[in-house]
């Protein structure tokens, strides 16, 4: 059995069809199934708007398997089972719950614990320079990407993909006519980018990359002023 996703986008109880909207990952696995002549049978949960979202569940996932697939951790590494289990633990002991009561599940999870859950494993990725088979920026709900914007910048990693080395690239024109060695760069926003995105930058405009990777940029604060050498006097 295979957990597939999808957005429901028409209903008609009258020929009892539903009409799914899926991700192209997902389709082919139905396609592969189809070709292998096995059964069509799919079961939904329907989840409210308060409750998990099939995106959430899926990245929550990814992440979980990324960081078992990086074997970078203690003896609860061992399996993806164990890996999420940990995790699970660390969530409930972290935010006062009780043993069993997080879940990623469409009937008992909430929207805002899978938020916070996907926060403590990108930060944990973060912090042990784990790869990461899916895009962040891609995954994570609107009021989310900020977070994960600064996560970037304090880590030094490129905020579209991840990828070391990177640099702290500036949003606003602070170096026309002064040296930025002697500006105060707090306040300012700022991304992080690798080489790569940080040409495309350039090419598209900035305006334009920021809208296409849907970032907004951070303000500079004391604490990135100190991780990038930057001037705050």
């Amino acid at each position: 059995m295979t957990e597939l996703f999808g957005q429901v986008n028409k209903l008609d109880p009258n020929k009892g069809l539903v009409t799914l909207q899926m991700g192209a990952d997902d389709i082919h696995t139905l396609e592969k199934y189809q070709a292998n002549g096995q059964p069509q049978v799919v079961s939904l949960i329907a989840s409210d708007e308060n409750g998990v979202s099939a995106q959430q569940r899926k990245f929550a996932f990814a992440l979980l398997h990324d960081i078992w697939w990086s074997q970078v951790g203690g003896c609860w590494i061992e399996t993806p089972e164990t890996v999420k289990q940990h995790f699970y633990a660390m969530y409930e002991y972290y935010n006062s719950l009780d043993f069993g009561e997080f879940s990623l599940s469409a009937g008992k999870g909430t929207k805002t614990d899978t938020n916070q859950f996907i926060n403590m494993l990108l930060d944990y990725a973060a912090l042990h320079d784990i790869a990461l088979s899916v895009k962040p920026l891609n995954e994570l709900e609107p009021q989310e990407i900020a977070r994960w914007e600064y996560r970037c910048l304090m880590e030094k990693m490129c905020v579209v993909c991840g990828k070391k080395p990177s640099d702290l690239h500036h949003l606003d024109t602070i170096g026309s006519g002064r040296n930025r060695q002697h500006t105060n760069h707090l306040g300012h926003r700022a991304v992080q980018l690798c080489r790569e995105h940080h040409n495309l930058a350039h090419s598209l405009g900035i305006e334009t990359f920021m809208q296409r990777f849907k970032i907004n940029g951070i303000k500079i604060d004391e604490k990135i002023a100190l991780a990038h050498g930057l001037n705050m006097k």
